[in-house]
């Protein structure tokens, strides 16, 4: 196996990670919460480490099967581990054990939550509790692929290990076009989700953390009784 090159690409998966807690970050900042410290922490983690691991150097900059099942079973644990550090940073879950399976829970769309009491949580937690579930929804991969200037037959290797099903099908001949496609088409149906869910009398924070947790098919709600605070 290309160990250093899967290395490399955990160090990307994660500088990217860190790229995502900016949208929580934000919105830490628009409500003035004091967690904006700690996802500036949790960021400045992620791009350490990540940072770290992009030094490595590798002449063989090809990625197998059996390499791209490697990155992408270590990818969706890095991300959980990093994805956790919100979590405990900021004291909402100190135990790391439970914030690593609230951020694993949101990354594999599972939906099932440590936390009884999810509107006690500052409005960026939620943010990002229900934001982890739009990011596993299509595979952080998959959306690396589509960036990535991968060399050979890599794109295709990450595709099969990060989809499910017994076979990877290209809507076009370029796995990199296809990835965009199916991207573009994610986003598209949550804007639409969005945009009903706004014309259904939710406010805008509301309607977006739902966005996330339905289009994501994963669950994650900021009401303790779900839906059912809107009937």
């Amino acid at each position: 196996m290309n160990y250093k090159r899967i290395l490399r690409t955990l160090g990307i998966v994660l500088c990217f990670e860190s790229g995502l807690m900016v949208a929580p970050l934000i919105c830490a900042i628009i409500y003035k919460e004091p967690e904006v410290f700690d996802f500036l922490k949790s960021i400045l983690i992620c791009l350490s480490f990540g940072g770290l691991l992009l030094l490595l150097k590798t002449k063989n900059k090809n990625i197998y099967s059996k390499d791209g099942f490697v990155i992408v079973a270590l990818s969706w644990i890095v991300m959980s581990i990093f994805g956790a550090l919100p979590f405990v940073i900021s004291g909402v879950l100190p135990n790391f054990f439970d914030a690593f399976f609230e951020s694993a829970s949101g990354f594999t769309t599972t939906g099932a939550s440590v936390i009884a009491n999810v509107e006690v949580l500052p409005k960026s937690i939620n943010f990002w509790r229900c934001f982890t579930h739009w990011i596993g929804g299509m595979g952080v991969l998959v959306f690396l692929v589509a960036l990535l200037p991968l060399s050979g037959g890599s794109n295709l290797y990450l595709m099969k290990a990060e989809s499910t099903g017994p076979a990877v099908s290209k809507l076009v001949p370029k796995v990199k076009s296809s990835a965009k496609i199916l991207y573009g088409i994610y986003i598209g149906l949550s804007v639409v989700l969005f945009v009903l869910l706004l014309a259904g009398g939710m406010n805008f924070f509301d309607a977006l953390t739902h966005t996330f947790g339905t289009a994501g098919t994963g669950g994650f709600g900021i009401k303790n009784d779900s839906l059912a605070s809107y009937s």
